[in-house]
Parts: structure tokens; C-alpha cells; sequence
């Protein structure tokens, strides 16, 4: 069986931040190149970090708009993306140097491309989790436990040994973390105002932690609101939505009228701090 491919050392990977699934995507190009590449962690609203002429560059769980990945792949022509949000499928049509996939999970896509061997454990909880599958066996314990520990490669390569031979154990330490995950959504739930956002009246929460979470909890306590949404403020100055819906309605168009996008039943767009929701 072929082991992981290997490149240059000039090489920079870009993965979504604050994201589970956008850290075990550049945790799986770690696994294949380790301190080879410089890993950076990006978020939507901010501008493409400064990069070197000719760098080998991966951007994983993440995409940018047409132009500027064109004008980057001027730059540097070893450029690959690997993306699944329903939002990037037009931005990145076309583009042969980009992989979109909505049916992986980023991690599992990037995976995928980087190994020529079954993904860990670990990255198929991740990836049930971010496609809010949750059909593998204690799903969201599992993932409750994956999250209380700080995003490291070395602290989650020790965990995908840990999840692989001590299943029992994991699990019931996930549903003991569940239980005060579930408070702590609780308490931001209760907090949520009725809002106008994209022309709907919803719910909407501050939710610093648990944001999908909160999404769901919130769709479950207002039923006859089409989708409901919620807010983290940025250190950048920028506030970061998230929009959660359930059955049909998709919520990606509503994100792409703030210049956002995402998924069907998961979106999200940023906007500066105390400005008003503004469409693009």
C-alpha cells in the first residue's frame, strides 16, 4: 500500500478556524507532512494572509472567492482546495485545481487526498458530527469528549489511539460532558431575542461556545420560525452569524445575501460589530 505523499518544505496550509472540522483537516496534511508546512488558521471576512511567491499552497475546509483564488494561483501555481460547503460548489466550478465534495466532511476529504490509507477513527466522528449525521455509536459523546481537549496534532494523535482502544472509556466520559454542555446551551438559548434577519423573523442567541448546538436547541424552541441564528463577536472587530435550520429551508441563500454562504440546514456570514445587518 502507498504511504502519504511528500512535498517541499515551502509550504503553507490555510484551514477554517474555530472549527473542528477545518482543524482535522490540517491535522490529516499533518499527519502525512508534519513540521514540513506552516500551518494557519483562517476565518471568513479576513483577507488572504500573506504568502510567498511560489509556495506550495493548501487550503483545506475553506475556499475563497473565485477571483481572489485565481489571482493566487498566478502566485502560486502548486495551489490546491479541498472544500464542501454547498456556497463554494459555483465559486469553485471549473477550477482544476480545486476538490469540492459536499458529501465529506472537509477532514475526510482532505484525508482523502492526503493518504492512501482508511481514515482514523477520529476524523469519522468529526466528519458525523459536521455533516449532523450522527449516526455512529455515541456520536455526539464522542464528540463532546474530542472537544474538551485543546486543538494540538500531537494531543489528537494521542486521542485517535486513546477513541480507537478505549471506546467504553471515551464514551463515558462524552456523556458526563454532554450533560453540562446541555446547561450551558440552555442558558444562551434562554437569552435569545426575535430578530429580523434576511427578511425572517427568528430567533437569535449570543452563543460563544456550542454554536451548532445552539442553533438546534434554538429550531426546537421556536418550531414556527423558518431557521434560527446566532453570534459570536470577533477579537478582528467582525461578528460571526450562524444560521441553523431543519427540513428544506436553506439557509446558504440567506448567508450568500450578506456575502456569506454554507449549507443547506448550516450557514453563516460576518458583519462588523455594532453595525447593523446589512445585505450585499
Amino acid at each position: 500500500m502507498e504511504g502519504p505523499r511528500t512535498f517541499p518544505e515551502e509550504r503553507f496550509v490555510l484551514y477554517h478556524g474555530n472549527c473542528p472540522d477545518g482543524f482535522g483537516a490540517a491535522w490529516a496534511v499533518w499527519l502525512a507532512v508534519g513540521g514540513q508546512a506552516t500551518y494557519i488558521p483562517v476565518l471568513y471576512g479576513q483577507p488572504l494572509p500573506e504568502l510567498p511567491d511560489g509556495a506550495v499552497v493548501s487550503i483545506v475546509d475553506f475556499s475563497y472567492s473565485r477571483k481572489v483564488l485565481l489571482e493566487l494561483r498566478k502566485r502560486c501555481p502548486a495551489l490546491e482546495v479541498l472544500d464542501h460547503h454547498k456556497s463554494a460548489e459555483v465559486e469553485l466550478e471549473g477550477l482544476d485545481f480545486c476538490n469540492f465534495d459536499m458529501d465529506r466532511s472537509g477532514a475526510i476529504l482532505t484525508w482523502d487526498s492526503w493518504h492512501r490509507r482508511e481514515a482514523p477513527l477520529l476524523l469519522n466522528y468529526v466528519q458525523d458530527r459536521d455533516l449532523w449525521r450522527f449516526a455512529l455509536p455515541k456520536s455526539r459523546a464522542v464528540t463532546a469528549w474530542l472537544w474538551s481537549y485543546p486543538r494540538a496534532f500531537v494531543t489528537w494523535s494521542q486521542l485517535s489511539i486513546e477513541l480507537q482502544n478505549q471506546f467504553d472509556d471515551v464514551a463515558r466520559e462524552g456523556e458526563a460532558l454532554l450533560r453540562l454542555q446541555a446547561q450551558q446551551v440552555e442558558v444562551m438559548c434562554r437569552q435569545a431575542l426575535v430578530m429580523d434577519v434576511g427578511g425572517y423573523r427568528v430567533p437569535v442567541a449570543n452563543a460563544t461556545v456550542f454554536f451548532s448546538d445552539v442553533g438546534e436547541r434554538l429550531c426546537q424552541l421556536y418550531p414556527e420560525a423558518p431557521f434560527a441564528a446566532y453570534y459570536l463577536d470577533r477579537a478582528d472587530g467582525m461578528r460571526q452569524w450562524g444560521l441553523r435550520s431543519r427540513g428544506d429551508f436553506d439557509v446558504s441563500l440567506v448567508a450568500k445575501g450578506y456575502g456569506g454562504g454554507g449549507h443547506l440546514a448550516a450557514a453563516g456570514f460576518v458583519q462588523p460589530i455594532g453595525c447593523p445587518l446589512q445585505a450585499r
